[in-house]
């Protein structure tokens, strides 16, 4: 019975998502109370508010949930809405009430959830909810029998399933891989695969590791091939080990795979750099300086990752902010000694590590495609190509560093100008962006009904004042 109630319920979730996707994902809602019966079968009985105690308990239970829920998944509850009169809860009532705005009228249309609840066989409860969105004219329904105790837990599943159908998709894959029983093969349907980044993460970590282990074994000061294949070995498996089970404890997207590489690998290169600047000796403690570098960057993505999710497009802004980032330090320490002889490791590192950091926090509050972040890259790198260009008569013969400094600064000046333009130009170029990645603070006070008391006659309104938003 459970068996076939999910699979009906999964396709009922499919063929309402168009509808659910079309209308708001959030906004004002309205949560009528819990009647009974169910209403999935004819009875000469109308819908009505229960009045035997248990299943008056019961509904309450259902009504409280279901009110928490729609505030928790970002709607705006209307309390003032104590819900239908008496002969008018039939769904043409619900389809009226989320089309015109109810008795006060309106243009705007709302959302409005109304479930229903009866005895069952045992011990059990058929539990129905219909949910409508703004203006819709379709009845979303889930149906389930549910034990007495576990009519709260399942009444926030059903609804969940009803308002937010992608969070219900990724809710039931993860109980689909606890319980190791593979639902949508009855549908024809394939579950996504978790951790879609675990190999790429598994490359990067193991020759992360791999460049570790070297990293001690010369800081030993030893050059024996018996010590540094073992070694090798070791830091590769353990990069390969922790990786794995890093993407078997969290699903890691390919876009987090390479937000960690980038955050790993420039930071490891922006400690080289400098340390090369710097003159470390012995030379090989200038590893040791890459293997802190990249800790660092690698501790630093991380903590990007637990707030919030990257895609392909950030983690290429990431690493398109080091190699900017390590190119404009060139130039910056280039002008500073005013000539273009010997190699800027200096300016380098510390622009690869700049930029890294500047492009990874700026990844977590902006959405850019892939695509647009590579023709921005191209616009630096052409930009500063022509302002060379433009500025090469400066340093024929013996340029002075004034001379050397005009052309240096003509090279960074294209670049700049290449990579505005181009995403001047490439503005409209970016997929939509999805949902705000944080949302702003708000505030709104409320009053009205906030809750039901039973009473031998029936429920009685309880009347108070508080406040929602998002904080």
């Amino acid at each position: 019975m459970r068996r076939w109630a999910a699979i009906l319920a999964a396709g009922a979730s499919l063929l309402a998502a168009s509808t659910v996707e079309a209308a708001d994902a959030t906004g004002p809602i309205v949560v009528w109370p819990t009647v009974t019966p169910a209403g999935d079968e004819a009875s000469p009985t109308p819908l009505h508010r229960p009045k035997e105690p248990q299943l008056a308990a019961r509904a309450q239970e259902l009504d409280a949930t279901i009110r928490d829920a729609v505030q928790d998944l970002g709607f705006v509850l209307d309390v003032a809405d104590a819900g239908p009169a008496a002969g008018h809860m039939r769904d043409l009532d619900i389809l009226e009430r989320a089309t015109t705005g109810g008795p006060r009228g309106g243009k705007q249309g709302t959302w409005v959830v109304s479930a229903r609840i009866e005895r069952g066989p045992g011990e059990e409860y058929i539990v129905r909810i219909v949910a409508v969105p703004p203006n819709g004219r379709q009845l979303l329904v889930r149906v389930e029998s549910v034990k007495g105790t576990d009519i709260p837990v399942r009444g926030l599943v059903m609804l969940r399933d009803l308002l937010s159908p992608q969070a219900a998709a990724q809710a039931e894959a993860s109980e689909v891989a606890r319980e190791g029983i593979d639902r949508t093969a009855d549908l024809g349907i394939m579950s996504p695969l978790r951790s879609p980044g675990r190999a790429v993460l598994a490359v990067n970590a193991g020759l992360f590791g791999a460049y570790v282990a070297y990293s001690v074994q010369h800081a030993s000061g030893s050059d024996d091939p018996r010590i540094l294949y073992p070694l090798l070995a070791l830091g590769t498996g353990v990069g390969i080990g922790s990786a794995l089970l890093v993407a078997d404890e969290w699903d890691v997207s390919s876009g987090d795979a390479w937000f960690l590489s980038a955050g790993a690998w420039w930071s490891a290169g922006a400690g080289i750099l400098i340390a090369n600047g710097r003159h470390v000796q012995p030379l090989a403690d200038r590893y040791a300086w890459g293997v802190g570098g990249g800790l660092a960057g690698l501790g630093l993505a991380t903590f990007a990752l637990t707030r919030v999710k990257m895609d392909e497009g950030d983690a290429l802004l990431a690493h398109s902010g080091g190699a900017i980032g390590m190119f404009l330090g060139s130039l910056g320490e280039l002008a500073y000694r005013g000539t273009v002889d010997g190699t800027p490791y200096t300016g380098a590192g510390y622009g690869a590590a700049i930029g890294l950091v500047g492009a990874g926090a700026l990844a977590t509050f902006v959405q850019a495609s892939p695509s647009r972040v590579l023709l921005v890259d191209l616009g630096v790198g052409l930009g500063g190509l022509a302002g060379a260009a433009a500025a090469s008569p400066l340093v024929f013969d013996h340029p002075s560093e004034g001379q050397n400094r005009g052309f240096i600064a003509s090279a960074l000046a294209g670049a700049v100008v290449g990579g505005g333009l181009t995403w001047f130009v490439t503005r409209g170029s970016s997929t939509p962006a999805p949902p705000p990645k944080s949302q702003a603070w708000t505030f709104t006070p409320t009053g009205g009904v906030i809750g039901s008391s039973a009473t031998p006659t029936g429920l009685v309104p309880a009347y108070g004042i508080g406040a929602i938003g998002n904080f």
